[in-house]
């Protein structure tokens, strides 16, 4: 009688453990390590309205900005990029993430690398959403001491700092 050898090369012992790992990792996007741009983001994302001292009066007023002497707060509109940049992105990134589970479950793309990667995408749409939102428009002041309309982009200081963080 002849012997057969069969050989199993299957990966489902590596698959289930990179799919466990998987369950415990996440990826955020934002501002993590720069607490300026945290809190710069912050009053974009929710607006605020800060009261207006003697000091920034004066400041303002050296400037060019003559406040009213009944003008007590100076209101920051919210222009919600992060939250609202999301939400419409989620469905690019669930797209995104459906195109890569076969390369993690294949073994040629890792959990964390798979985060990572929708991580920047989901950062890459929010940066796009920031550069074009336009609306609520800036102060015609503002407009003049940057020499942009655009609300979210000056420098590009607070777009380029977006942070992925893999956990």
């Amino acid at each position: 009688m002849a012997r057969i050898r069969v050989t199993d090369n299957n990966r489902i012992p590596e698959v289930l453990a990179d799919l466990s790992r998987a369950k415990a990792k996440k990826a955020k996007v934002g501002y993590i390590q720069n607490s300026q741009m945290a809190m710069i983001a912050g009053v974009h994302e929710f607006g605020a309205r800060i009261q207006v001292t003697d000091k920034m009066r004066r400041y303002l007023a050296s400037q060019g900005l003559h406040l009213k002497k009944s003008t007590t707060h100076i209101v920051i509109p919210e222009r919600s990029f992060l939250r609202t940049g999301t939400d419409e992105s989620i469905a690019a990134i669930e797209n995104k993430a459906q195109d890569l589970i076969t390369d993690v479950i294949e073994g040629n793309v890792s959990p964390e690398l798979f985060f990572q990667m929708l991580g920047l995408e989901l950062k890459g749409k929010i940066q796009e959403f920031a550069i074009d939102l336009n609306n609520p428009v800036n102060h015609p002041f503002t407009v003049e001491m940057k020499g942009s309309s655009n609300p979210l982009v000056d420098s590009g200081g607070l777009i380029g700092s977006m942070e992925v963080e893999v956990e």
